[in-house]
């Protein structure tokens, strides 16, 4: 039987220069990070939660709609669950980047890029605790780095469902702790189930490891640390990261007169979503999961959000077979073998645990939830070829196994990379991924009179509200009486029309309002010259059409 690279107690020894060559590893994504930084436009979608950040770093903001489970938007200002399957880390953990590089697009980038980083670093810590040398576990971070699929998913609204990688990592890292320290064993699995639960409560999918993980705890652990008490610590644990659940949902049951109130929002919300309503034949559903893995890693999914056209990276299909096609090689020849690592046999389990359970929701799934499969193929990729290059006779020196695939993966994510940048910085991205929105939010903040702003369309709300840093008052909610009520009162109205005929949808806000035709109606578009949508902004004057007998 072959021991894998290097035993995990010989890592607890390793100096902390272990880590020197991670630094190699943050230089190269920072140069991956920093290409056109502050392009595209600021989807909806990529700073949500995050736009709330700007009530907490600002005593005093116009009135910002908050979107967010009814009771959960405490004291006006600190958030707690934003829906019933996340919650609002990302507005908390950002808040330290927001307050030293802005709300702006850049500040946005750098913040999104440091969650990017903890999974970087998380991933580095168990690769090197599993045994791979120092080079090697940097190799396989550095090929992420630069892949586009990572790299791109914090540019866009897979940010969200990545970002919580880094605490499912660190969650093995602390199970492969609990079997090195017999003393401290339920210590290190009440800390890794804590933060598990702080991945799930970042974004529900990750429930869908919990299968992988109970496997992760007999293969890491010796038999008396994951036994009955290893597991209750390791479920305390667990229940105390994830307990912004729980607290959450009594918030709403609070606020909708009881738990009969809460379960009737619930199930109004749930058939909006129609988490499960499709359920297609398992053949559609075999489809559906392959197409859709393939969006995530060719960065099709991603490239289809911000360009408006389906495209992959060059040598996608290359590019799968080494992520997804060898580590499932490098695992049955290693069970074959009899001298799989528990390493190796967790991240392949984390991948198919993910894939059957999330068959469970048939085709509701999209690519930014199958996103969180990237990061756990480079580390199955990377212990598998670990493995093969322990392998005795077999293979001509371990460097080279391990490098020879690696550099490969490295030169198509470069490629990816020129190609995504290269069409990012001659477009500017399109539809609501385009710089209109950065545009918008920059006039509004800089208008003499900053108007109240209506968003009744999906897509504009969230961004202008983290671009102005909370300076613009706005509402998503046709409301009429309260519009009347500030025009006459002096303050200018605007209304953002994205969807649908503007010009008579412009003229139904205006006799809503009861009010003059608007001052002026300002078209955005996109670079090719397409508008995305228009600011219609009527005058407020205490002497308007009907004031005086309000």
């Amino acid at each position: 039987m072959n021991a894998p690279a290097r035993p995990a107690a010989a890592i607890a020894r390793r100096p902390a220069r272990a880590w020197w060559p991670f630094v190699l590893v943050a230089a190269v994504y920072a140069i991956a990070v920093a290409q056109n930084i502050g392009l595209p436009g600021v989807y909806m979608d990529a700073v949500n939660p995050d736009y709330l950040a700007v009530r907490l770093l600002h005593r005093h903001t116009e009135p910002i709609a908050a979107w967010l489970l009814p009771g959960n938007y405490l004291f006006g200002r600190a958030p707690v669950l934003i829906s019933f399957y996340h919650g609002s880390q990302q507005t908390w953990l950002g808040l330290p980047g927001f307050f030293l590089f802005g709300t702006t697009v850049t500040g946005l980038r750098i913040t999104h890029a440091l969650f990017g980083l903890g999974v970087l670093a998380a991933l580095f810590a168990v690769l090197a605790r599993a045994g791979l040398k120092p080079w090697q576990a940097a190799a396989a971070c550095a090929a992420l780095a630069v892949d586009p699929s990572f790299t791109y998913a914090f540019r866009t609204q897979s940010y969200i469902t990545v970002a919580p990688m880094a605490w499912l990592l660190l969650s093995l890292w602390c199970v492969q702790r609990a079997g090195e320290h017999d003393a401290h064993g339920s210590r290190w699995l009440a800390a890794g189930g804590a933060l598990y639960g702080l991945a799930v409560v970042g974004y529900f999918v990750y429930a869908f490891f919990l299968p992988a993980l109970a496997l992760a705890l007999r293969w890491w652990t010796p038999p008396r640390a994951s036994g009955r008490g290893g597991w209750l610590a390791w479920c305390g644990g667990a229940a105390v990261g994830g307990a912004f659940y729980p607290v959450g949902y009594a918030l709403v049951a609070h606020q909708m007169g009881g738990i009969g109130g809460a379960w009737a929002y619930f199930q109004q919300t749930q058939k909006a979503l129609n988490a499960f309503s499709e359920q297609p034949a398992l053949a559609e559903r075999l489809a559906h999961v392959a197409a859709t893995i393939a969006s995530a890693f060719q960065n099709s999914f991603h490239h289809t959000l911000i360009f408006g056209e389906h495209g992959s990276v060059p040598g996608g299909g290359f590019k799968m077979a080494l992520l997804l096609g060898l580590p499932a090689l490098a695992w049955l020849r290693a069970e074959w073998r009899r001298d799989a690592t528990p390493a190796l046999r967790t991240f392949v389990a984390l991948a198919v645990s993910y894939v059957v359970v999330a068959m469970l929701f048939g085709t509701r799934l999209s690519g930014h939830h199958y996103m969180v499969l990237v990061p756990v193929a480079y580390g199955a990729l990377a212990t598998g070829l670990a493995s093969l290059a322990a392998a005795p006779r077999a293979w001509q020196g371990t460097a080279a196994t391990f490098a020879l695939p690696l550099a490969a993966l490295v030169a198509l994510n470069v490629g990816g990379q020129v190609k995504e940048a290269g069409q990012l910085a001659a477009t500017g991205g399109v539809g609501m991924y385009s710089d209109a929105i950065n545009r918008l939010a920059a006039d509004l903040d800089a208008a003499p009179r900053r108007p109240f702003v209506y968003f009744p369309d999906w897509g504009l709300s969230m961004p202008v509200a983290f671009l102005t840093g909370g300076r613009v008052g706005m509402d998503s909610l046709e409301n009429f009486a309260a519009g009347r009520q500030m025009l006459c009162a002096g303050r200018d109205v605007a209304v953002a029309i994205v969807t649908g005929d503007r010009g008579a949808r412009i003229s139904a806000w205006q006799r809503g309002f009861g009010w003059d035709a608007p001052a002026s109606v300002v078209p955005y578009a996109q670079r090719d010259g397409r508008e995305l949508f228009a600011l219609a902004t009527f005058r407020g004057r205490p002497d308007g059409p009907g004031c005086a007998a309000g």
